[in-house]
């Protein structure tokens, strides 16, 4: 489900100005908070000793024939094992140049899940929960994100 302001006809519209800029690579983010703070996964570095691991929103590409939505949902079965999630809200997007210079763009959205602190379970995967200060300081880009979540919720 989108929520009123924001439709599945205004998304489909989104990713078709995202292709006409010449973006063809689209990923879904989903922003889970439970009890006033806000999951993370931890993305490990490919050079190991080099760089530290980053830290971020639940994140997956979003494949070929699939909504954005639908994306979502997917990634958040497969890789985090959340079951019956519910996209609530879109909340923004960010680009993020990849290695090869293609640009990819990040769609984020208020997700609920129905176990939010059960993906020590069900995946091998480093993870956290961080407040709203701390996430502003280690999310690139989610503050404006993070206005428009508290607007909603704040009704």
């Amino acid at each position: 489900m989108i929520s009123d302001l924001f439709t599945i006809r205004q998304l489909d519209e989104l990713v078709t100005r995202t292709h006409s800029e010449g973006i063809d690579e689209l990923a879904a983010a989903a922003l889970i908070e439970h009890e006033g703070r806000f999951l993370l996964i931890e993305n490990p570095s490919r050079d190991f000793d080099l760089t530290p691991s980053t830290w971020e929103l639940p994140t997956g590409t979003v494949r070929a024939g699939e909504t954005l939505t639908g994306g979502m949902e997917r990634v958040l079965a497969e890789y985090f094992g959340f079951s019956n999630t519910e996209v609530t809200r879109y909340l923004g997007h960010n680009d993020h140049a990849r290695d090869d210079g293609r640009i990819a763009r990040v769609f984020v959205f208020a997700v609920t899940v129905e176990h939010p602190d059960s993906i020590c379970r069900t995946a091998h995967i480093g993870h956290h929960s961080i407040d709203n200060i701390a996430i502003s300081d280690t999310v690139d880009g989610i503050n404006h994100m993070l206005r428009v979540y508290y607007a909603d919720n704040s009704a």
